[in-house]
């Protein structure tokens, strides 16, 4: 029995004997749905967007692995052995910058051509695909980024077979590739005598295959380290 005085004490220990009622139990149910579904939403977006940046890291890695081979060989162009030879004749013999074989970008911009003496020997090999002929290029086609192959036409016009692949179109689809060759030149006389200095600007953007909503863009400015003489 409880005192009168203990009334609200005994009150108390009822409705806690007594447990939760129905209603207090849906509350508590629901509540903890609402808290439930808010972490699982939580746990997904952060899932998903790992998930986005491991794929976002995968696209980089490819499209600047390609734009690196790209980079390394376009800053050679140009580039003779027997350049000294030149120093004091006021004369451009250098077989790697004439007409043909000097560095070049096609009207669509989504080509390069250029040539370097690779093997330092001073003569611009013949092309051949048994060996390095010296003449490189790179250009866009079919979502990939292509290089020319030896002994294949030195056309950026020519056909897939003259071409191999640097990306998987399977894996990344490259959207853009474009080059802008830049020149400016110094007069240094008589005439006109002078230095050309040559640059390259490079756009390369791609998406991943299996998910086109993953995009990146790459741009990189080439000094060409092989200055032009003009007679």
């Amino acid at each position: 029995m409880c005192h009168r005085n203990k009334r609200l004490h005994c009150m108390l220990r009822r409705k806690k004997a007594a447990g939760l009622t129905l209603v207090e139990l849906m509350i508590a149910l629901a509540i903890n749905g609402i808290l439930f579904t808010a972490l699982l939403t939580i746990f997904s977006a952060n899932v998903e967007h790992y998930h986005k940046s491991i794929e976002l890291n995968r696209l980089n890695q490819s499209l600047q692995a390609a734009m690196n081979i790209m980079v390394s060989d376009i800053r050679r162009a140009g580039y003779w052995s027997n350049a000294t030879s030149d120093v004091g004749t006021g004369q451009n013999n250098n077989p790697f910058m004439v007409s043909g074989t000097d560095i070049s970008v096609n009207a669509g911009a989504n080509c390069i051509l250029f040539t370097y003496d690779y093997d330092k020997n001073g003569t611009l090999a013949s092309i051949s695909s048994t060996t390095e002929d010296e003449r490189y290029g790179f250009r866009l086609s079919n979502q990939a980024v292509q290089a020319r192959t030896p002994g294949s036409a030195f056309d950026c016009n020519a056909s897939a077979s003259a071409w191999e692949n640097l990306t998987d179109p399977n894996i990344v689809q490259i959207t853009n590739l474009s080059f802008t060759l830049s020149t400016s030149t110094i007069t240094t006389g008589p005439g006109t005598k002078g230095i050309q200095f040559r640059s390259v600007d490079i756009t390369l953007a791609g998406r991943l295959a299996k998910d086109n909503t993953v995009t990146k863009t790459l741009t990189q400015h080439v000094r060409i380290r092989n200055d032009k003489f003009i007679p």
